[in-house]
């Protein structure tokens, strides 16, 4: 979806800002399960549909969400600078079971900008570029929005990886340390709604919605 103002250059060379809703590559979202031997999932195929889960498997291993935008068609030339004046990451959930917020202590899931390129079991742990905030702060409310303003890390990463064309981050509960088996957060997660999703909830999918303006250099 592309939703456009008008658009042009002013006087200084600096483009009128427009704005473009992008959807997340599930070839490239996915699961980390932090077990024994880690794991990587494309999604979960549930009863909502193809979820992303965060949270504890019913061995108590982590498990960690991966999201990918890929934004090749916003990258500049080389004469321009690309200047994000608002990102808003959104996401739905699809279900909560258990108690993931609030069992054994209460937390929250976090977000994560990262560049892992391919997903594999090293971007689990991987440095993040930026720490993005609150994804979600409780559950159990399927189909409900959650929205994260990314814009000031997004643009520290133009800034550094002007080049990149993939906009990616990782979703975890805080803290997220394996649990033993049969206690009260194992099994218990939070799902959204993944890049996977077709048919009448692809609407669901993870979004990526940036408005953006080109500055020459």
């Amino acid at each position: 979806m592309l939703l456009l103002s008008a658009c042009g250059d002013d006087d200084d060379g600096i483009t009128i800002s427009q704005t473009k809703t992008f959807v997340s590559v599930g070839a490239n979202d996915g699961i980390i399960v932090n077990s024994p031997t880690r794991i990587v999932k494309d999604y979960y195929p549930g009863v909502q549909g193809y979820s992303i889960t965060i949270g504890w498997d019913g061995n108590g291993s982590a498990m960690r969400g991966f999201l990918s935008f890929d934004v090749s068609s916003i990258i500049p030339s080389s004469d321009k600078t690309l200047v994000i004046d608002e990102a808003l990451l959104r996401t739905y959930e699809s279900n909560t079971n258990m108690n993931p917020f609030n069992a054994s202590g209460i937390r929250t899931v976090n977000c994560y900008l990262l560049n892992y390129g391919t997903l594999d079991i090293s971007d689990y742990d991987r440095a993040p570029i930026a720490d993005c905030g609150v994804m979600a702060h409780d559950g159990h409310n399927v189909l409900k929005e959650h929205a994260l303003n990314v814009t000031q890390p997004l643009n520290g990463f133009v800034n550094d990886y002007p080049d990149e064309k993939h906009f990616q981050f990782r979703l975890q509960f805080i803290p997220d340390e394996n649990v033993k088996p049969l206690t009260a957060l194992s099994s218990a997660m939070w799902n959204i709604f993944s890049g996977d999703e077709t048919g009448s909830k692809v609407k669901y999918c993870p979004t990526l919605e940036i408005k953006y303006h080109y500055k020459k250099k």
